[in-house]
């Protein structure tokens, strides 16, 4: 269910812990632009911004900052996606025939399956957008590199953040247990280490590794809180 329509003034403190130098004059701009559309049509004349008008604003803030994209292309893009359509800005180059031959993976920028637009990821885990917005300044969460999009553990991560703050323990808290993993990682990537040298680790070697350790972590949690 939709939230309320929210004031300028709240949208603006929703955003700027993510773009600290948001101004009122910089969402009129963007009014005025077309990019956004808030609801004007209220006795007082006041802007109310729905959710998806605050998602829309976002939207243009962050392809302006990682992207560099000009306003002209990104209402391009905003258009595409009022149409239910792929932005051909977002969308892979189709390749050159006669190129040479790239020896890494293609990173892919169009829709990919498992991956989740930052929509999604909100109504799945039931987490706010200012949260969320949190976990990404903390950079807890992030979009896939080369995308846009999120994979399943940003659900998780959204989820589980949800969760903590409703027992009163701040975000912040979870870049300890990002440490944590960190650490878990770069063993898992140590005993890696002699498969990549060969052929690659097979499957089920980086699957039981991920299990043993995930076991091990669960054991010593325990252990510390008994």
């Amino acid at each position: 269910m939709p939230g309320a329509a929210r004031t300028i003034g709240r949208v603006l403190e929703m955003i700027r812990p993510e773009f600290p130098d948001i101004s009122v004059s910089k969402l009129r701009y963007l009014e005025a632009e077309g990019l956004i559309s808030p609801d004007r049509q209220q006795p007082s004349g006041y802007r109310r911004f729905s959710q998806d008008d605050v998602d829309r604003l976002l939207y243009v803030l962050r392809a302006q900052r990682d992207r560099y994209l000009p306003l002209k292309v990104i209402r391009e893009e905003l258009e595409a996606l009022d149409r239910g359509e792929q932005p051909p800005s977002l969308a892979a180059p189709d390749p050159d025939p006669e190129a040479s031959p790239d020896p890494r993976p293609p990173s892919r920028q169009g829709p990919t399956p498992g991956l989740m637009t930052r929509r999604q990821v909100l109504a799945e885990s039931g987490l706010a957008e200012a949260a969320f917005i949190q976990l990404e300044r903390l950079k807890i969460v992030h979009p896939r590199r080369g995308s846009q999009l999120y994979g399943r553990e940003a659900v998780a991560l959204a989820s589980a953040a949800k969760k903590l703050t409703s027992y009163g323990i701040d975000l912040r808290q979870l870049r300890v247990m990002q440490q944590a993993a960190a650490m878990d990682a770069a063993v898992v990537e140590q005993a890696l280490e002699p498969y990549r040298r060969r052929s690659g680790p097979p499957q089920e070697v980086v699957m039981d590794l991920y299990r043993v350790v995930m076991q091990a972590h669960a054991a010593l949690l325990h252990g510390q809180m008994h």
